[in-house]
């Protein structure tokens, strides 16, 4: 009776929610060399392991020749800049549009850490062209396409280029560019998912490290196709 009992108990743990919600970032994104920096970084400053103990998260990733002024932060930085790049939440381009308003205020995993800067803006302008910005940084970050998706779960999308904070500049990071009109509103917090953006698993005290470590998180599950859009 005592087996039965342990293989029943082991099948209710292998279908739970949390067990069902597991990715692998970094092997989503490990057959698109087109990211192969920002996969570099995720692993190197802990993000990957951190996104993926989250029960639903989107990643906005920033193609290799377009992540200099992202790569190029000190150390100190460098973690909750990629940080900043992981939303709390699940979303694709669908469910971005169909929000009530043009204009949210979105939770990142650097919340964790960082409530004033752990936050992404989001408009959406007339044209219906989405973008993103960091606290007291421009808006212009525009959605390119979604890259892999695990609908509900886990989707990667592209952005035109880094987010970063504006206290993140330096004098060798060039200033984001300006985009036309559209995305007016005011910016009103966004509550879409943030019971699905809680920590799987996560020790007491442990954060978004600044430090670089060369430590792979990544593991060997299979990377699943781009979701269309």
């Amino acid at each position: 009776m005592a087996p039965k009992i342990l293989v029943i108990l082991l099948l209710l743990v292998a279908a739970s929610p949390a067990a069902l919600a597991a990715f692998d970032v970094i092997q989503m994104l490990a057959d698109k060399p087109r990211y192969a920096t920002f996969s570099k970084l995720l692993q190197q400053t802990k993000v990957a392991g951190e996104a993926n103990q989250l029960r639903a998260a989107t990643l906005l990733v920033v193609p290799d020749k377009l992540v200099k002024s992202l790569a190029s932060l000190p150390d100190d930085k460098l973690g909750p800049a990629v940080a900043n790049h992981v939303l709390l939440s699940y979303f694709d381009p669908i469910k971005l549009d169909e929000m009530k308003t043009r204009t949210a205020i979105l939770p990142t995993l650097l919340s964790n850490t960082d409530k004033k800067l752990g936050v992404l803006n989001y408009s959406r302008a007339d044209d219906g062209q989405m973008y993103f910005g960091a606290p007291g940084a421009s808006c212009v970050a525009k959605l390119v396409k979604v890259v892999a998706a695990r609908p509900y779960s886990v989707s990667i999308m592209e952005v035109s280029e880094p987010i970063l904070p504006a206290g993140f500049m330096t004098s060798t990071v060039a200033a984001p560019r300006r985009r036309g009109k559209g995305g007016k509103g005011t910016i009103q917090p966004s509550a879409a998912g943030l019971e699905d953006s809680k920590m799987v698993v996560r020790k007491p005290g442990e954060g978004v490290s600044g430090k670089v470590s060369s430590k792979d998180t990544g593991s060997k599950s299979a990377a699943p196709s781009p979701a269309p859009y």
